[in-house]
This record gives structure tokens, C-alpha cells and sequence, in this order.
């Protein structure tokens, strides 16, 4: 099929409603499949057939993950040929656990020394990771702080995450690196290497210059499991290619169990396709048994609002989201006709440098394919912060664990860099003043200093959607303050042509009584100067 060819009539007409719903009742295979795709029109015709893609593409091909004859047909019918890379990816997961065990065994006989820095030698399940946050939050009270995010998932589970910084608990006006995983369930290494960057951080602090400098300048905020609903499900309940939440009816909490019936696992949203960042694009579906459903709007669901509120109430300048699989560091913009941001080059740079520390391949994100409604499509478009998507490895959703040590620490050419070392450079980046903006002055002691500012997020189809920004600092005994904080007009104003923006800074009493209003206007890589002398006067 040429790379002008529409999809035959007939494709639409052979896909049922539920195909994986189909396979799973036939008692059918599921398998790992790489599809030609010689052209970019083919890459774009393959998008559209609402199939599970991994997020693993190269140069004429893409890895879709086929459940039954009705998914092999479906391709066939649109004229698409491949190999298989695996012909039963439950099958091989039995292997991994096979792997797994004996890995743990070797790590305990100490036939093989090297581990993790928390000494993990199996993939953790949901209450394993609440309950090592909270460890690491009372082992290290002055430099941890246990954190919970603002709602409860669809099945009613809390969302935890940990903030790092020496004296944690001071509103510091610190620029912040957030690390995430796990938006998507089945996703497991990315839970994992998220939260070793805690125990990392923790562990070296203090002996480490590098990290003892990135803690004292910065704050770090891990949420190993963004979407805590689906990974319980993929990793205890014997779904393990669980990708989305648990949204069985747009509009409607799921009742007890029901995520977990046969006949609902397929359903769902992905998270990340539900942010507001040109959702409801390419890339993404309107079918809620699709892989790649986007929501019924923008921040419909619960795990995304979560993030949404977290980076709001944060000066984010340098965000991870990890993913599996495929070995690359990913950057805006996510869909093929967008225009290059206006932060290409620095951009490029630090996507590039932390690339040569895992070996992955830098590249923006639609070489991928087409993607809309992303986390760091979102959130650097409405902040400015730099924000990744790292996808780890080259050939499973989850291998055997002992793969999450070399991706960590590295392997082969990498060795003593991979992903840890990627980390810190993506820390340092966050500590850079050339790559965010600085607000100096004075103002009184004790004073409540607020950025804000209110705006609103184009959607794909124009639908405009509020936004808020909104941090605080308090000024430091002496008088004197830094507050770090992203560039204060966004990059899609930037793109589009628009004017300057501004961040309103506020100087309170710790009552709430605002003393001082002032207009911050201030670009990336630069630093303004704001003396608070009429709060000084009043406070």
C-alpha cells in the first residue's frame, strides 16, 4: 500500500467494539508485533487503527502490541506486513518471573554485588512504594517530606510522592526537578528508577558533592506511581498489560472490582493523552477501549489533575516523566505539523547530553508518531519548564529486574552513567540560572511572597481552558530573597507571536493581607531585581 493510500472500507467495518475483550474470550495470544511502516503517511495510517502501540518506533517500523487474529486482520486488511518479536507476551512474562527469582538469589549469595541504592532486587507492588516513601520520610525528616497529592484516584487510593531539599520544610523559593512515573501501568522500571533517585539522593547527601550541591539549591519531587488504580492491576491482579486508569464510564466512579472484570480491562484513559496541551490532537483516541483514548475532555481524570496541580503550585524547571520502552529521550513538540519551540536549542542540548549518558537516541517527540494531550506538552507550553518523557529499554514494558540495575546505572559502553548520571545532569539543568529566571530583593522577614498568574490552554479544537500558576517563598531572616521561577511569558505566546507576560508578585503578611502588588516581566536565562519597600514599610 502506497504512502498516499486511505485504509479500505473494509477496516472500519472488520474492527468489534472490544478486540482485546475478543481475543481474551477466544483464549487467544497475546503478541509483540513490528510493523512496517516505510513512510511517514504509513506511520500516520497505522496511528489511526486505534491499536495498542507501544511506545517503541524506529526507522520504518513501529512494535504494536496485538491481541488475537482480530488485531493481526485488522493490520493485514489496511495492507500492513511485519515480524514478531514475541509470541506470547504472558508467556514471557512467566519467564521474567523465572529470571527474577534467581536474580534475587545471585544478589543474595552474593554472587553478584551490584544493586540498587535502596538494595531492590524485585519490582516493587503499590504498597511497597507508600511504604518506602514513608521510610525514607522518617529516616531523613530534615531532607524528606512525605507528600500527598491533591485528589484520590478513580478506586479511591491516595497518590504519595516525596519532596528532597536540605531543610525540606522552608518555603525556599528553590527551582524544583520533578521526577514521575508509572502514567502508565504496565510501565513497572519507571516506578522503579524514580524512586531509587530518592534513596540516591538521601544516601549521598553530604558525601557527594554533586547531589549535596543540587539539594542545596534545589528542591527534587519524586511520585514514583502517577497512576496507582492501573498499576495495581498490572502488577497483582494478572492483567500485566494494563496501560490506562480505571475509568469504566466517562462521568462515573468504577463500583468495587469492576476495573478488574475480563470484560473491562481494556477500558479506560490514558493519562497521557488527558492533559490540556493541544488535547484532543493526533495521536490520541475517542474510544474508550483504545490504548490511547484521550478522556472526554481535558483533565477529566483524577491522575492528571494531580499532576496539573503539583507543577501549578511548583516552579517546575526541569520535569522527567519515565516510560518504557525504547530507549529515548523525548521533547516537544508531540505532533509532526508543530513548529519547533521557542526553546529548540537549549532544548536539543540538554536532551542530547543526558542521551549520551543512557545511550538513548534525543529526538522530539512526534518522530516517535503523533502524539496530543502529553504531560510536557502541557506543562512546558503553559511554564516554560523543560520537560522530558525518558523511554527505557529496548524490548519490554517490564523485563526481568535485573535490566532496571544497568538501565540505572548503566551498562556496556554506559557503564557508571546510564540514567542516574542523566538524572543529575537534569538536576543540575533545574539549578541553572541560565536556563530559568531569578527574582532578587529585599523585603521584610517573615513575609509571604506569591507568584501568580491566571491564563488559559488552547485545546486542539479551540476549546480555552483556565490555568493557574501559583507559588509562594517566604523571605528569609535578614531580609534579602532569590526566588527562582520559569520565565515569565510561556513559550505558546512565544510561538504564536504574542506580547510579553508577566508574573504578579505579591508581598503578604503570613495572615494572607497583601502589602505589595508589583509586575514581574522576566525571560528566560535572566534576573530582575524587586525591593519590597512599601511591605517592608507596613509589615
Amino acid at each position: 500500500m502506497g504512502a498516499g493510500s486511505q485504509l479500505p472500507a473494509a477496516v472500519q467495518a472488520s474492527a468489534p467494539p472490544d478486540r482485546k475483550l475478543e481475543a481474551a474470550e477466544a483464549g487467544e495470544l497475546i503478541q509483540l508485533l513490528r510493523v512496517n511502516t516505510p513512510t511517514q503517511a504509513d506511520r500516520k495510517r497505522l496511528t489511526s487503527l486505534d491499536l495498542d502501540l507501544a511506545e517503541s518506533a524506529g526507522p520504518g517500523f513501529v512494535d504494536v502490541v496485538a491481541y488475537g487474529s482480530s488485531d493481526q486482520r485488522l493490520l493485514r486488511l489496511a495492507g500492513f506486513t511485519w515480524k514478531t518479536l514475541e509470541d506470547d507476551l504472558e508467556g514471557a512474562d512467566r519467564e521474567r518471573e523465572k529470571a527474577d527469582a534467581e536474580y534475587a538469589q545471585a544478589v543474595k549469595s552474593r554472587k553478584i554485588l551490584a544493586t540498587l541504592p535502596s538494595g531492590r532486587t524485585s519490582y516493587r507492588q503499590l504498597a511497597d512504594f507508600n511504604s518506602n516513601l514513608a521510610s525514607l520520610a522518617q529516616q531523613y525528616p530534615t531532607k524528606a517530606k512525605l507528600i500527598t497529592l491533591k485528589e484520590k484516584s478513580l478506586e479511591g487510593r491516595t497518590v504519595q510522592g516525596l519532596e528532597i531539599s536540605h531543610d525540606v520544610a522552608t518555603s525556599s523559593g528553590k527551582p524544583v526537578f520533578l521526577m514521575m512515573g508509572l502514567h502508565h501501568a504496565r510501565e513497572w522500571p519507571s516506578g522503579e528508577l524514580t524512586i531509587e533517585f530518592a534513596y540516591d539522593l538521601l544516601q549521598n547527601d553530604g558525601t557527594n558533592a554533586r547531589i549535596t550541591n543540587i539539594l542545596a539549591k534545589s528542591k527534587v519531587i519524586i511520585v514514583p506511581v502517577v497512576n496507582p488504580d492501573g498499576f495495581n492491576l498490572s502488577r497483582t491482579l494478572g492483567y500485566e498489560m494494563k496501560r490506562k486508569n480505571c475509568r469504566i464510564t466517562n462521568g462515573q466512579l468504577p463500583t468495587a472490582g469492576q476495573c478488574a472484570q475480563s470484560s473491562n480491562q481494556s477500558r479506560g484513559v490514558d493519562p497521557n493523552r488527558n492533559y490540556s496541551g493541544f488535547w484532543g490532537g493526533p495521536g490520541a483516541s475517542t474510544s474508550l477501549t483504545s490504548e490511547t483514548y484521550r478522556g472526554p475532555g481535558a483533565f477529566s481524570e483524577p491522575e492528571t489533575r494531580n499532576i496539573q496541580s503539583l507543577v501549578s503550585a511548583h516552579q517546575v524547571t526541569t520535569l522527567i516523566t519515565n516510560h518504557t520502552y525504547s530507549n529515548l529521550v523525548l521533547r516537544p513538540p508531540g505532533y509532526a505539523s508543530a513548529a519547533n519551540t521557542p526553546d529548540e536549542t537549549v532544548y536539543k542540548s540538554l536532551g542530547d547530553q543526558m542521551a549520551a549518558q543512557n545511550a538513548y537516541t534525543s529526538q522530539k517527540s512526534y518522530q516517535l508518531y503523533d502524539t496530543t494531550g502529553t504531560t510536557e506538552d502541557w506543562s512546558y507550553y503553559a511554564t516554560g519548564g523543560l520537560g522530558f518523557t525518558f523511554e527505557h529499554g529496548a524490548s519490554s514494558f517490564h523485563p526481568a529486574f535485573s535490566n532496571v540495575v544497568n538501565y540505572y546505572f548503566g551498562s556496556g559502553s554506559t557503564a557508571g552513567k546510564g540514567n542516574r548520571e542523566a538524572y543529575l545532569i537534569a538536576a543540575e539543568s533545574t539549578i541553572n540560572p541560565a536556563r530559568h529566571s531569578v527574582i532578587t530583593g529585599s523585603g521584610p522577614a517573615g513575609a509571604v511572597l506569591r507568584l501568580k498568574k491566571s491564563f488559559t490552554t488552547k485545546t486542539w479544537n479551540g476549546t480555552l481552558l483556565p490555568d493557574v500558576l501559583e507559588t509562594t517563598m517566604t523571605v528569609p531572616a535578614g531580609g534579602s530573597y532569590t526566588y527562582h521561577a520559569n520565565p515569565s511569558t510561556r513559550p505558546i505566546t512565544i510561538q504564536n507571536g504574542g506580547g510579553t507576560e508577566s508574573w504578579t508578585l505579591t508581598c503578604e503578611r503570613p495572615t494572607g493581607q497583601v502589602l505589595e502588588t508589583r509586575s514581574i516581566t522576566v525571560a528566560r536565562g535572566a534576573g530582575v531585581t524587586a525591593n519590597l519597600t512599601a511591605c517592608a514599610a507596613a509589615f
